[in-house]
């Protein structure tokens, strides 16, 4: 690309395009148009020096600083910023720096004798250098001031006279400085001083003005009559004076500067103009080329690439589209500014049709076709050529010219009906789009003759545009039909296949005018229809894949639809040229660069070089690079102000107001520049607005925000580029006022607290006499009624205990006890976990009720239970089943269960019982069951422990036995 821009720029022809340029005046806000010098800050913004006052650019217009800031004269001569960004301003006898919002003057006694020019400059945040007078000055912080004392010590300037003869100061990457210093150049390295010569290349006598290192490394030096460069590393200087010498001269008002564009191209003033260096030589541009000021005091080029021109009464300009569009009007040859056509032939040669001429573009300007015969020849609607090299021509009112390869001569080959437009297809063929049906040239070699299509579909339809697919398929539409004309697969077809491709009827309503194809083979038309539509084509039918109008299109007057040759599409409207990218759209207009917006019906081309050629009703547009429209662009968001009354608020800062119904005021911009005339703003507060709203607005005034919390957040849109920036987010509260604030809620929450605490005290004085009595006859009530609740809960308790226990014993009677069984039979089951039970019975026991009598006996079960009941563990069970006989629960043994029952069975017989004086030898019998089945019931269980108190009893009592097992005689489940 870098390469390619060197063959361009190395033109060294003046007047060979036209350029756009961006003009800022007093209608901007720029009241002043006597600019020193222009610089650009750390947040982009645009700093300009003038001859009444300072001013600063951030997009949205212009800021001046003046006495209310600090600055005490109206003329400031110069600005520059250090390296932490301090920015530091100059008048003729004062210079300052900007902190806290204002400027402060370093000398107030005001002896400066500052003048315009390179004069100020840094070396670091702590060393600024000014020149003062004829001798360089260094201003450093001292404390809270500055002191401003001179940078030489009066030895280095008694050994280098030239030092106290000082035009300009620049301090180079290394920190040395280049002076121009009397009639030569002085370098300062530490404290040596290099006073160069003629021997170093430097002419003498010359006034240095200017210095400047390029992105490559070469330094450059500059006076009135020389231009001087010096390579990295190289010891001398050598001539690069403008050429042709004419253009050398300065003599403007402006002061000489030097300015490098983004492709390594150095700039500075000519004679008449702007001078550009490339590597290989000069080009010179001025009045020819668009450039309408002059007296340059400042060569810029911002963050985005963008070159400004500050003037000296001419105030600043900015060029549009640099390197990348370039213009070509009537003062660079055209015949008129209305471009119809444009083509590049075999030689290299670019044709152009005009309203009235047919011309080419030579040595960068557009000349007239050489043995072109017909003056009246106008509107000239295509260029072809054959493969023998001849060129033809034709034109709206049907004037087929023609070229010779040979002397190329044109000459009048057919006269046809109104042409609307040319094309030339991959098989040689010319095909002219008429309004009386389709022509074409098939052989223009061998049979160069003029026929008309004969499919009676096509007689009389008036087509309008061609283009072929990657497959050889011929497309053509007419106003209202779209045509297929595929390779001929017959040696008796003359030109191919036809078919005509059915379209919805509502589709082509106000009639097609182009046509483009895309890769994949789908189709784009648009024209006098009410959008731009993409067609797929199946079969003999065409469906439609998407329909854009507006606002997704700047308009749907489109005079052409075309695919260069890296697959970007173009659509050329009256109100810019739309670029889709298959995935991305982009618009480009006047500020991007194009002389104008309204673009001619069919007038594209797409060169080889990938570069694209368009004609608008102003003149032919060429773009260079056309990718790099869809390069990611850094739109940036800056919010400049932002104050609730008189009160500030800053992003990441701690924004806590009281409310005292003053406005809200946010101002902001983007610092992109190049898209300043396109661009929106998309913004909301949180907390009062939810919803997005769009402004081109650089400015929000609320006229009163109540009490809350806010988040504003605002975005730079790009509709043109499709593009939008990151989200800027502040946040503030604004605090309510005193009277609703939580603490004054709360103070009255307190007061009424009070006033209902004192209100209830009253209340309860009044009510303390009925309260004492009451009370009395509460208490009274209550000690009644606790007493009855006690009487029944004992009366409950006594009944609850009588209906489940033993009234002899005091054990679980019989309901109770099996009810227990049954409960421990479930969670044995679901714990799968041991469950025995017993039949306890006392031996002979009916013999001692019928011998000793009831009392007796009773005296016996009572003793028994409780032997028992004192031997089984806390969460075993017993229960009188009935008469002598126990039922006992165990549940889970953990042991072997015959040693356990053996245990118990002496505690029952191993001790005689004793009553009224008597004692009782008494044994009992034990049958004992296991739960082994989880189908057994209840009475499954007590019937299977019964069975085996009934072995125990056949088996001579005094035993405990096991149910399903024999009795054994041993001890342990025998006799005790």
């Amino acid at each position: 690309m870098l390469l390619l821009l060197g063959i361009l720029f190395a033109l060294p022809v003046a007047g060979a395009q036209q350029f756009t340029f961006r003009h800022y005046a007093q209608d901007d806000g720029l009241q002043n148009m006597d600019v020193f010098r222009l610089i650009q800050d750390q947040s982009g913004f645009l700093w300009a020096a003038t001859e009444n006052g300072l001013f600063r650019y951030d997009g949205s217009g212009f800021h001046r600083f003046g006495l209310a800031d600090g600055l005490e004269e109206s003329m400031v001569i110069d600005v520059a910023m250090d390296a932490s960004g301090r920015i530091w301003a100059a008048s003729n006898d004062h210079l300052y720096y900007f902190a806290d919002g204002r400027f402060h003057p370093i000398n107030k006694d005001g002896t400066g004798r500052f003048g315009v020019g390179q004069r100020l400059t840094s070396l670091d945040a702590s060393h600024i250098l000014v020149v003062n007078g004829a001798e360089l000055m260094v201003a450093q912080p001292s404390g809270n001031t500055w002191t401003l004392t001179p940078y030489f010590t009066a030895a280095q300037t008694a050994a280098h006279p030239e030092l106290a003869q000082l035009h300009t100061v620049y301090v180079d990457h290394d920190g040395s400085l280049w002076l121009g210093c009397g009639p030569t150049i002085c370098h300062v390295r530490g404290k040596s001083v290099d006073v160069l010569g003629e021997r170093q290349g430097v002419p003498q006598p010359a006034a240095w003005l200017t210095f400047y290192r390029d992105s490559h490394g070469t330094l450059w030096a500059r006076s009135p009559h020389y231009v001087l460069a010096r390579a990295a590393n190289a010891a001398d200087f050598v001539d690069r004076d403008i050429t042709p010498h004419s253009e050398a001269l300065f003599y403007g008002s402006g002061v000489l500067t030097f300015g490098e564009d983004r492709y390594g191209n150095i700039l500075t003033q000519s004679t008449t103009g702007i001078a550009r260096w490339n590597g290989a030589g000069w080009q010179v541009f001025n009045a020819s080329n668009g450039i309408s000021f002059s007296d340059i005091s400042t060569i810029l080029r911002d963050r985005q690439g963008s070159l400004w021109f500050a003037t000296r009464g001419h105030g600043l300009e900015r060029w549009l589209g640099y390197g990348q569009i370039e213009n070509w009007t009537v003062a660079q040859g055209l015949g008129n500014d209305i471009v119809w056509t444009m083509f590049r032939d075999l030689k290299g040669r670019l044709w152009v049709g005009d309203q009235v001429q047919i011309g080419r573009l030579e040595d960068g300007h557009i000349r007239k076709a050489p043995n072109f015969p017909m003056d009246y020849f106008q509107e000239p609607d295509g260029f072809a050529e054959s493969r023998d090299g001849a060129i033809w021509t034709v034109s709206l009112p049907g004037f087929l010219m023609r070229a010779a390869p040979g002397d190329g001569r044109f000459a009048q080959f057919a006269r046809v009906p109104q042409v609307v437009r040319m094309f030339t297809d991959s098989w040689g063929r010319i095909w002219f789009c008429t309004r009386s049906g389709l022509l074409v040239i098939r052989h223009p070699l061998t049979h160069p003759k003029v026929e008309k299509v004969a499919d009676e579909r096509m007689a009389a339809d008036s087509f309008d545009d061609a283009a072929e697919d990657a497959k050889g398929n011929v497309w053509f539409v007419s106003d209202h039909h779209l045509y297929r004309l595929a390779p001929s697969q017959s040696p008796n077809t003359e030109d191919g296949e036809w078919t005509q491709i059915s379209v919805d009827a509502g589709l082509t309503r106000g009639g097609i005018r182009s046509l483009a194809i895309a890769r994949d083979g789908s189709l784009w038309i648009g024209g006098g229809l009410a959008g731009l539509y993409h067609l797929q084509v199946e079969g003999d039918h065409a469906k439609v894949l998407a329909s854009l109008t507006t606002p997704e299109l700047v308009s749907t007057d489109i005079q052409f639809v075309r695919y260069d040759r890296s697959g970007l599409m173009w659509v050329g409207t009256d109100l810019g040229v739309e670029v889709f990218d298959g995935t991305h759209w982009r618009l480009l207009t006047t500020g991007d660069g194009l002389i104008s917006n309204d673009t001619d019906e069919g007038a594209f081309y797409a060169d080889g070089d990938g570069s694209v050629w368009i004609g608008v009703n102003g003149g032919l547009i060429h773009l260079l690079h056309p990718r790099q429209l869809f390069n990611d662009e850094d739109l940036g968001i800056v919010l400049t102000s932002a104050t609730l009354g008189e009160k500030p608020l800053s992003v990441g800062g701690r924004n806590r107001w009281r409310w005292h119904n003053s406005p809200l005021d946010l101002r902001f911009t983007s610092p992109n520049y190049d898209r300043e005339g396109s661009l929106q703003f998309r913004y909301r507060l949180m907390g009062l607005e939810p919803s997005w709203n769009k402004t081109t607005m650089r400015s929000l005034h609320y006229a009163a925000v109540p009490p809350g919390d806010y988040v504003f957040e605002v975005q730079a849109l790009d509709p043109n580029r499709r593009n939008a920036s990151e989200t800027v987010k502040l946040a503030f509260t604004v605090r309510p006022p005193w009277w609703k604030t939580r603490y004054f809620y709360l103070f009255l929450a307190l007061l009424a607290t009070l006033l209902s605490f004192a209100v209830w005290r009253w209340r309860e004085w009044r009510l303390l006499q009925e309260q004492a009595a009451l009370k009395e006859l509460i208490a009274q009530r209550t000690s009644e009624l606790e007493a009855e609740k006690l009487e029944l809960m004992a009366a409950r308790e006594a009944l609850e205990h009588q209906a489940s226990h033993d009234a002899l014993t005091g054990m679980w009677n019989r309901p109770a006890i099996l009810e227990i069984l049954e409960r421990e039979m479930t969670r044995a089951r679901r714990e799968r976990s041991k469950l025995t039970v017993v039949l306890a019975d006392l031996d002979h026991f009916k013999q001692v009720n019928d011998t000793h009598g009831h009392l007796a006996g009773d005296a016996i079960l009572r003793d028994a239970a409780h032997r028992m009941m004192e031997n089984i563990r806390p969460y075993d069970f017993m229960g009188r089943y009935g008469g002598e006989e126990f039922l006992i629960i165990l549940p889970g043994f953990a042991e072997e269960p015959e040693t356990r029952l053996m245990q118990l069975h002496r505690a029952v017989s191993a001790k005689p019982f004793e009553f009224d004086g008597k004692t009782f030898h008494i044994t009992s019998s034990f049958g004992a069951a296991s739960l082994e089945d989880n189908m057994m019931a209840v009475e499954d269980m007590v019937r299977a422990a019964d069975e085996a108190l009934y072995q125990a009893k056949n088996g001579g009592r005094d035993r405990v036995v096991f149910h399903s097992r024999p009795s054994q005689p041993d001890p342990m489940i025998g006799a005790s």
